[in-house]
């Protein structure tokens, strides 16, 4: 049986991962940097994301009949296609059979196989979606509440095509920990 994920902790942790990816993003070939993304705890963290992540879609892919699943998983396979940039192409032409052609075989497998970067993007969306529902992360403080909706809009917004667009975001993740942790 599965654990059940501490969403916030997960939150938190994965932060502090992109932060330090990004950090060392331009000297990834150093022995530093190695050593520390195959350390036990480092892949431990990623591979809760990559569960949380699939445990989210799953459910989405489960539940045909309620509107609103639909309509989130719809949101979320347009948006990884976005960010993927799964149809190569600037037409939107796809845009109405994402379902169709971002099968829950090949979502699982990009899943799996994705970057970190990538994932904190897949889930700061998921986030900033389910966050229109109930807080997940602060639910009784309003002003972290503020601080954390404009952290999730400013990463899902359209500027961000790309992993490259992720690494000007370093200061603002800083930003946002501080401001949160006060």
């Amino acid at each position: 049986m599965a654990e059940k994920i501490d969403v916030r902790e997960l939150f938190f942790d994965i932060l502090s991962i992109v932060k330090f990816e990004l950090k060392f993003y331009q000297d990834k070939e150093s022995p530093m940097f190695e050593r520390i993304v195959k350390t036990r705890v480092f892949q431990q963290k990623v591979q809760n994301l990559k569960d949380f992540i699939m445990k989210y879609f799953d459910i989405l892919y489960k539940d045909e009949e309620s509107p609103i699943n639909q309509a989130a998983l719809k949101a979320q396979l347009d948006n990884i296609a976005r960010i993927t940039n799964y149809y190569n192409d600037l037409s939107n032409f796809y845009k109405d059979h994402t379902k169709d052609l971002i099968t829950k075989q090949k979502l699982f497998g990009l899943i799996e196989y994705s970057h970190i970067e990538i994932l904190f993007l897949i889930f700061s969306n998921i986030l900033d979606w389910e966050h229109y529902r109930s807080s997940l992360l602060f639910p009784t403080d309003k002003e972290k509440e503020k601080l954390l909706k404009e952290f999730l809009n400013k990463l899902a917004s359209a500027e961000i095509k790309d992993v490259d667009d992720i690494v000007d975001l370093e200061q603002t993740i800083e930003n946002f920990v501080e401001r949160v942790e006060v």
